[in-house]
């Protein structure tokens, strides 16, 4: 039988984009940048069905998981908004994956494409609150100005002088960040977001000379570029 999740509440952050928190199972834990599995049954799913993958956006210390999520027309999501507080999801997976802070020595590269900020949002909330080190330049891009956890990540840098934080408004692409980025061929980079993009930005990546063994890519299915 599954573990389940309780929805303690739900909060709009901006946009079309929610936070779910839960009240976790007492066995549930995890490493920042982590993901877990979910199932939401609905009357009449569509096509994409009753299961999902979600990052985990909070940080460990927070105590209790949430998922940051833009509600879509899909029947999931829909179910996912509409659902009161106090209701249980299934645990299909408890967290797990290796996009998780790497201690190279080195500065880390964190780019994120819209949605894609869930798993960085828990890494540095959780180094901030470590008072670990944090030589990071993350480079953050959305359709629009309307940009999820800005104020926490402008609080965060400005506590934290070696993360460096650039907004992008539009598709990222490796121009662009190495413009931002000097040396990135030096750099371990993180590229996480819509699926298309990450596998183009990765390519791009590679292509402008940086080794396979220095990307790490998080894959977010059922978004494009359109609304990432």
């Amino acid at each position: 039988m599954a573990d389940t999740l309780k929805l303690l509440k739900k909060n709009h952050l901006t946009d079309n984009v929610w936070t779910f928190q839960f009240e976790a199972h007492p066995a549930f834990g995890w490493t920042a940048g982590q993901y877990m599995q979910i199932e939401l049954p609905h009357s009449n799913p569509d096509q994409e069905g009753t299961k999902r993958f979600f990052t985990v956006s909070t940080a460990p210390f927070e105590g209790h998981p949430a998922i940051t999520t833009r509600i879509t027309e899909s029947s999931f999501k829909q179910a996912l908004v509409n659902l009161p507080e106090g209701a249980d999801l299934k645990l299909l997976s408890k967290p797990s994956g290796d996009f998780t802070y790497a201690d190279t020595g080195a500065q880390l590269v964190f780019i994120a494409a819209g949605i894609g900020i869930t798993p960085y949002r828990s890494i540095l909330a959780q180094r901030a609150h470590d008072h670990a080190p944090l030589d990071v330049a993350l480079v953050y891009a959305n359709r629009t100005d309307a940009i999820p956890f800005k104020d926490e990540f402008d609080a965060i840098a400005t506590a934290n002088p070696n993360l460096k934080v650039s907004y992008i408004t539009g598709l990222v692409t490796a121009s662009r960040v190495a413009e931002l980025v000097p040396d990135l061929h030096k750099k371990l980079v993180y590229v996480s977001g819509p699926e298309p993009m990450v596998e183009s930005l990765g390519d791009q990546l590679k292509s402008a000379g940086l080794p396979e063994a220095q990307l790490k890519q998080d894959f977010f299915p059922n978004y494009t570029e359109a609304q990432f």
